[in-house]
């Protein structure tokens, strides 16, 4: 009988609880107003910009963009006593490849193009194609290794690579900037 009581009062419990819920229905969303737009691809270097807002990842900015472009080039060469050996002005174009590679052509007239590979600290390496790190320069005897800064004050290039050929190394150092 003692069982049949508390059966009873358990199976009330119950459906007192379940009779009292309801279905939930969510809440309509919250306009809290943001009109901004930002980039929401984590290998952006806008990404997170202008959060929170409206996700568009229309106005992301990769790597490689910044790079594109004509730049005039004064180029100093210097030798392994760091002795500038040469100056000369260049001429070259970056195209982009993808939204982190990029190519330069027009540094060395028998080259279609050298390729190098961008972060989103505005920071380039060349790309390697022989050996570590390192990929064809002017002659098929020369290797280029070596980085390139992007800054975005002056759009203007810092360029320091290594050339390694079969009577020296040589390095190329100067800045280059945006026509």
């Amino acid at each position: 009988m003692k069982q049949t009581k508390i059966a009873s009062l358990l199976a009330i419990t119950v459906l007192f609880f379940v009779s009292s819920c309801e279905k939930w229905k969510d809440q309509p969303a919250q306009n809290l107003g943001l009109s901004n737009k930002y980039c929401n691809v984590p290998t952006a270097i806008n990404y997170n910009v202008g959060f929170p807002g409206i996700e568009d990842n229309s106005t992301c900015i990769y790597p490689s963009t910044p790079f594109a472009g004509n730049y005039s080039f004064r180029d100093s060469i210097y030798n392994n006593a760091n002795e500038l050996v040469i100056g000369d002005s260049i001429h070259f174009t970056i195209t982009v490849r993808d939204s982190c590679r990029f190519s330069l052509q027009n540094f060395c007239s028998n080259v279609n193009s050298l390729k190098f590979t961008a972060n989103r600290y505005y920071r380039a390496e060349a790309d390697s194609i022989i050996g570590a790190g390192t990929q064809l320069m002017c002659r098929i005897q020369d290797t280029l290794s070596g980085r390139m800064e992007y800054r975005n004050t002056d759009s203007s290039l810092y360029l320091e690579w290594a050339i390694v050929s079969d009577t020296a190394t040589n390095w190329h150092k100067g800045r280059a900037y945006k026509k």
